[in-house]
């Protein structure tokens, strides 16, 4: 093996490799211009963050300098530590088809790349919030643990993709006894596809009737395959997934999807329903189930003529016994 510059006549000679020539690494046929962030090594005032070792700090301060539909992207090269910058200030992805991606293995828990929001007095006002379309994210953990913050995330944007991001939400013994706490909100949100992707966490314990994931106002299309919804409760309250009052157009899509309640840790209870949602036509659509496993539930949710799943056709078959975890018998 040899390097490239002994057989690249432009590289012997000095000159740089464009970012679009590197898109191919990112999974892309084409990017623009690539900034990186170092939460451990980088400096927002320092730095231009148009290599690793002149890498910023934050991705608030990467994402100010990228343009939308140009499709820049925003690189998290952690050099050590968990990999996620400190965010002091709420983010919204504005720019069209501009990405984000963590360097880092592509594991589903807790990715050694991406962001810790630090705002306090957020209230409902999401850390992270999605409002445009056509952006990658891949490889990231996006997580607070402020007590008066409530939503990690949220979503009115649509064609987005995420690929092993977790959004771990609700870390606060004050967030987990709020209703108004979530992982992730979707309002007006369609065509949006999660891939091996987890929401919420499973070491701070929920008491009060929040939720991992919260559909609002007519979501279309929605695709989540192979990804890990996790909680840890003391009450029969937090669930998974509210889909109430016209959230759904046409289905949303759960393929492949395990919905953990961990009722066998020390503390926690069983849950009766994994969801809470409403006929078909009063939730606007269909939740499709295919695949799917229940741990420490005892439900899928309280109206089953709003949920399309692979099993029985008796209600009580399949609200209780279709894809639930089970002890084998001796």
């Amino acid at each position: 093996m040899g390097h490239a510059s002994n057989y690249i006549p432009a590289l012997k000679y000095g000159h740089k490799i464009y970012p679009e020539d590197l898109a191919g690494m990112l999974g892309l046929p084409y990017v623009g211009s690539i900034f990186y962030v170092d939460p451990t090594a980088g400096s927002d005032s320092a730095n231009s963050g148009n290599t690793q070792n002149d890498a910023l700090a934050t991705v608030s301060a990467a994402y100010d300098k990228c343009t939308t539909a140009k499709h820049d992207v925003v690189v998290i090269v952690p050099t050590g530590g968990t990999g996620r910058t400190t965010e002091a200030t709420a983010i919204t992805w504005a720019k069209r088809f501009t990405h984000l991606i963590g360097s880092c293995a592509p594991t589903s828990f807790s990715p050694r790349a991406g962001m810790n929001f630090t705002k306090t007095g957020a209230g409902t006002t999401p850390q992270f919030n999605i409002t445009e379309n056509g952006c990658i994210f891949k490889n990231l953990t996006f997580a607070q643990s402020v007590a008066d913050s409530y939503i990690m995330a949220a979503m009115t944007g649509d064609y987005n993709y995420f690929e092993g991001c977790h959004f771990a939400g609700i870390q606060n013994e004050t967030a987990g006894n709020s209703t108004s706490a979530r992982s992730m909100v979707m309002t007006s949100a369609s065509e949006n596809t999660f891939v091996d992707c987890t929401f919420g966490v499973d070491t701070t314990l929920r008491t009060a009737a929040n939720y991992n994931l919260e559909f609002v106002n007519h979501c279309a299309r929605d695709i989540f395959r192979g990804c890990t919804f996790t909680q840890y409760v003391d009450a029969d309250a937090p669930k998974h997934i509210l889909a109430c009052n016209t959230t759904l157009d046409r289905f949303v899509l759960f393929d492949g999807c395990l919905f953990i309640n961990n009722n066998g840790t020390t503390g926690g209870s069983t849950v009766t329903d994994m969801m809470l949602n409403e006929l078909n036509t009063n939730q606007g659509g269909n939740i499709l189930m295919k695949d799917c496993m229940l741990v420490g539930f005892t439900g899928w949710g309280n109206y089953v003529t709003g949920i399309q799943i692979i099993g029985h056709s008796t209600n009580a078959t399949i609200m209780t016994a279709y894809s639930t975890g089970v002890n084998p018998a001796a």
